[in-house]
């Protein structure tokens, strides 16, 4: 049995080869276990990690940093090819109202986690990693962990990873307790609702998703050429390494006393948005299928979730006892509060239908639970509407935000 123990027991590529793909396995598994459509999805496997890590074994330090990382820009480069195409579309007619609202929920949500973190005088890297959970916001995540080890010479830190965790269940809770809640205050009638989307279609981003479904249509009756089922790995290998260069490029900003950078999360997502959006116009076959794309984007989540669980889990509960428990009570309110301001303020300020509202919601916290959620309480998936609209530029804030708090703090 001694080899047996040295497999499970002992760090090297087979150990952590066998531990990243049973966590993934497991939780993958539990993924599948929805109470009321709500659902963790893949964020089981960060909580299989946490477990693991909890009893002890853990990765080899530098296969458990390379799985993190190269987990993270491909999960961060399959994003930007999926939005690149509609991202500068989304600024178009009613795209500017639905972003700016969604902006706000991000700016707030940022406040409010400055706030709770200056009268606690909690850790703020925790504090960064509850503000994550609270968003279900998992590249944000990444690229706090990647921006921190940049400025500390390869360090990592589990508390972002710790704090994500505790805060992260309760918030999808949240999400969808907030749009329940406005439901009720709006007092909502199905017939009015729909009415009001309709008399509201150049602001709620209903004309732009019609002008992208019929553009999308003609795409579809052009006729078909064999390579179009075939994903151009050079185009996405030679993208990554771009987004890599970017993303190390140092950028000085007065007054801070080095130089920023995009980084592994930042480079990647700008670079796969720009090739997305702009490669057809250059002849440049970056088509992905979605099968392929999904794929990819699969493997460096769950890659990613494994590696950061595994790591955050020595010590996981005992931070928890020792006061993390309250991570839970700042988490819910970074969830709650911002969702309901802009909510009522979408609604009174702007006469923006409950369903859209939802659906605004839903993109702004990058959750597609919410979204699920939303959809099966109106007709024609209306809420979809508001979430492609905003889930672009929404998805990119929250991945800069992420490095521009752990710079400043």
């Amino acid at each position: 049995m001694s080899w047996l123990e040295t497999l499970f027991l002992q760090p090297g590529v087979a150990n952590s080869v066998l531990l990243l793909s049973l966590v993934i396995a497991i939780g993958l598994i539990l993924s599948r276990i929805h109470i009321k459509n709500i659902s963790f999805g893949v964020t089981w496997i960060l909580f299989v990690g946490i477990f693991v890590g909890q009893l002890g074994l853990q990765l080899d330090a530098e296969i458990g940093h390379f799985a993190k990382e190269f987990g993270l820009i491909l999960f961060i480069y399959s994003i930007g090819i999926e939005v690149g195409p509609g991202f500068f579309q989304s600024f178009k007619k009613g795209g500017v109202l639905l972003n700016t609202l969604a902006m706000t929920i991000v700016l707030l949500g940022c406040a409010m986690m400055l706030i709770i973190q200056s009268l606690t005088g909690e850790d703020k890297a925790a504090m960064v990693g509850v503000l994550y959970g609270a968003v279900t916001n998992t590249p944000g995540l990444g690229a706090a962990q990647q921006t921190f080890s940049d400025l500390n010479n390869g360090l990592s830190n589990s508390l972002y990873a710790q704090g994500y965790a505790v805060a992260y269940p309760l918030a999808v809770v949240g999400i969808i307790l907030s749009i329940t809640f406005l439901k009720c205050f709006f007092r909502v009638d199905k017939a009015a609702e729909d009415s009001l989307f309709e008399a509201n279609a150049h602001r709620n981003g209903a004309d732009l998703q019609r002008a992208n479904q019929q553009k999308e249509a003609s795409q579809q009756t052009a006729p078909s050429k064999p390579e179009d089922n075939k994903p151009h790995l050079f185009y996405i290998f030679i993208g990554i390494a771009l987004g890599v260069v970017l993303g190390m490029v140092p950028i000085a900003i007065p007054g801070i006393p080095v130089p920023i950078r995009l980084g592994l999360a930042g480079g990647p997502l700008i670079v796969s948005i720009l090739i997305s959006h702009f490669g057809p116009r250059l002849h440049i076959p970056t088509h992905t299928t979605k099968s392929a794309n999904l794929m990819i984007r699969e493997i460096g989540i769950s890659l990613f979730m494994a590696a950061v669980g595994i790591g955050a889990g020595q010590g996981f509960f005992q931070t928890i006892m020792n006061g993390g428990y309250m991570w839970v009570v700042y988490g819910f309110a970074i969830t709650v509060v911002p969702c309901l301001a802009v909510g009522l303020i979408a609604r009174f300020c702007f006469n923006l239908s409950y369903y859209t509202i939802a659906g605004l919601i839903s993109g702004a916290m990058t959750d597609p639970p919410a979204l699920a959620y939303s959809n099966s309480l109106c007709t024609d998936q209306q809420s979809s509407v508001a979430y492609s609209t905003v889930y672009p530029l929404t998805m990119f804030l929250r991945v800069l935000m992420a490095q521009v708090l752990v710079i400043t703090l």
